[in-house]
């Protein structure tokens, strides 16, 4: 199974989903989640596969209903979709001021690599907590 990075992102109220850097084409897909911009991602693709790009020595060997994508979300977009998560908490964990964290939230600002790598290992800290918790019935 081919696995394709795609970038998630928020933006005008709708998600979007872009593959960057395969064969001649770039596509886009976009949605009001990002389960939609995803599934309009496959059917762009294969749209293209079908026309215009049966040349495409990339895109004409993806099999889009075997096809495996790697999500890779900005901040808008990641806290939108994972909206139990608290923001503030999350950020002072990560040792980033709060209002900061909600600006990129909101799209208003965008975090630097350093910042986004901060967050990044803060939420994958969570996962491994949250895996080793155990609950009594």
């Amino acid at each position: 199974m081919k696995k394709i990075e795609v970038i998630i992102e928020k933006q005008d109220g709708y998600f979007f989903a872009r593959v960057e850097g395969k064969g001649n084409y770039m596509p886009n897909g976009y949605g009001p989640t990002p389960k939609d911009a995803i599934n309009n991602l496959k059917e762009i693709i294969l749209d293209y596969q079908v026309n215009e790009g049966k040349e495409d020595k990339f895109w004409k060997k993806i099999d889009i209903k075997a096809i495996e994508f790697e999500l890779h979300y900005d901040m808008q977009a990641f806290f939108e979709e994972h909206d139990f998560l608290n923001i503030t908490a999350i950020a002072k964990r990560s040792g980033i001021n709060p209002a900061l964290v909600r600006q990129y939230a909101s799209g208003v600002k965008h975090p630097s690599a350093e910042q986004s790598r901060k967050l990044l290992g803060t939420i994958h800290q969570l996962g491994e907590q949250l895996q080793t918790i155990s609950l009594y019935a």
